[in-house]
């Protein structure tokens, strides 16, 4: 969708991907962006802050909290949910695990992660500059559009690397502008972050047991982008065509070129909007899945209705780590919400799919287990071929009622994908579900979406912290 490019983008020659990707972030300004662009992105800012408000006092995260506090670093950066100042580089180091621990941040629809993992750093920069509001918002949107950018040009999950590789190639540019440095150190700051803090995807394996870098890494890779920023901005120098080096290797190992054309296209078509909100603390491929279980919930009169219930999808709901026999008898968190069974199960049972439904290892609960013997996965060619070819994320679930009735539920696209979105209401809902329990002021969903929809100044920019700051560690 072709929409009105930032002014003076036309009239710069660039030639290094890096150089262009600082190009446009250093040029945009909000007055140039098209409305549904900046709302979108106001939104999920919402959406990322309250998944890591949620994230808090979890065992990982106290775990990044006390190295944070070891290190003793002074800095005007906060950390969400505990109110600690410390220096930009360690609050995203925190608040990056947080946003992703749940795995309920939002996630792109076209491939490509996870772009709201980006997100803490750039608010631990803004913070430590004494920024506005509007500034960081305008960061984001430009962490958005460049992620795209290398999203469509390259798959990094084809190559062994995981999609997060895109924050080191991407983050520090937009970092680095906010410090005040010049464009040519942003490129090097992109330089050598991608250059030593590629990721590897050695966790998403069907094993059953997801380790707990699954969040962690989030957190690693936004330290190393700010602190890579820094060390340009300091006059660290890295080559200016790292990105290209990288990339024409590992598309030896893809079997497929990059698209570098997409780099010329940023400010012209524009993907900001183009992301999935999820509905539930649950990988994004089993969201659709969740959906039609609390459907069928619903139509059976509850789980114990349910003789057996079959779902029919793609690779990645029915097969891979989502759909393999260990995802039938995950050993952590961070398994279970990446198996089909276990969130169709605990949906069916519960009636809700929450942070509070993968409390007490709930993964190994008889009534748990028993459920998920109820649910058998089944590749579909055609909704396979839907995905690879049109992106399409459903699912068709049929279920055999004790009673005798049948039910057959479509699910064509998940609640929260771009083409069925969360209404604001909707996602004010999420908030509270993702922060119920704590010890939050009542109004804080509604508050927390409409302070980030209508943010502006350094002021609001400094209430935002207070808030994400304002919860006690629950008991």
């Amino acid at each position: 969708m072709n929409r009105a490019q930032p002014k003076g983008i036309e009239n710069m020659n660039r030639t290094t991907i890096a150089s262009k990707m600082a190009g446009f972030a250093y040029s945009l300004r909000l007055s140039d962006v098209p409305p549904g662009i900046e709302r979108a992105a106001r939104r999920h800012i919402a959406d990322s802050l309250a998944c890591a408000v949620g994230a808090h006092g979890y065992a990982p995260v106290r775990a990044l909290l006390d190295y944070a506090r070891a290190s003793r670093a002074g800095g005007l950066a906060r950390v969400v949910g505990y109110g600690d100042r410390t220096s930009p580089a360690m609050a995203s180091l925190v608040n990056g695990a947080m946003v992703r621990y749940l795995d309920a941040n939002d996630i792109s629809s076209f491939g490509g992660g996870h772009f709201s993992d980006g997100v803490p750093p750039l608010l631990a920069v803004v913070q430590q500059r004494r920024a506005s509001a509007s500034a960081f918002v305008e960061a984001v949107i430009a962490l958005y559009e460049t992620q795209g950018a290398l999203a469509r040009a390259f798959d990094f999950m084809r190559t062994g690397y995981h999609a997060l590789t895109q924050i080191p190639w991407t983050t520090p540019i937009i970092a680095a502008r906010l410090m005040g440095a010049d464009e040519s150190a942003a490129a090097s700051a992109a330089g050598l972050s991608g250059s030593t803090g590629m990721i590897l995807n050695t966790w998403l394996k069907p094993t059953g047991d997801i380790p707990s870098i699954k969040a962690v890494a989030v957190g690693l890779a936004g330290q190393r982008a700010v602190e890579s920023a820094e060390l340009a901005a300091r006059g660290i120098i890295a080559p200016p065509d790292a990105l290209e080096f990288a990339l024409e290797n590992l598309s030896r190992i893809g079997g497929r070129a990059p698209d570098v054309s997409q780099f010329d296209r940023l400010g012209a078509d524009w993907t900001t909007d183009r992301h999935i909100i999820k509905s539930y603390p649950s990988q994004i491929y089993t969201q659709a899945a969740v959906q039609a279980a609390l459907i069928l919930r619903e139509r059976a009169g509850g789980a114990d209705a349910v003789e057996r219930a079959t779902l029919y999808g793609h690779r990645h709901v029915c097969g891979g780590v989502q759909g393999s026999a260990a995802a039938f008898r995950p050993r952590s968190r961070e398994t279970a919400d990446h198996s089909t069974p276990f969130v169709m199960a605990s949906a069916l049972l519960n009636g809700r799919l929450t942070p509070d439904e993968f409390d007490n290892e709930a993964w190994t609960s008889p009534e748990v287990r028993a459920a998920m013997e109820r649910i058998t996965l089944i590749l579909d060619p055609e909704r396979d071929r839907a995905f690879s070819e049109r992106g399409v994320y459903g699912v068709r679930l049929e279920a055999r009622l004790n009673d005798g009735r049948e039910e057959t539920i479509e699910i064509r696209q998940p609640k929260g994908h771009p083409d069925d979105p969360l209404t604001d209401s909707e996602l004010t809902d999420k908030i509270a579900w993702l922060t119920e329990r704590l010890p939050v002021p009542a109004d804080f969903p509604r508050a927390l979406f409409d302070h980030c929809v209508n943010m502006s100044t350094e002021r609001d920019l400094e209430r935002l912290g207070e808030m994400l700051s304002a919860v006690e560690q629950p008991a």
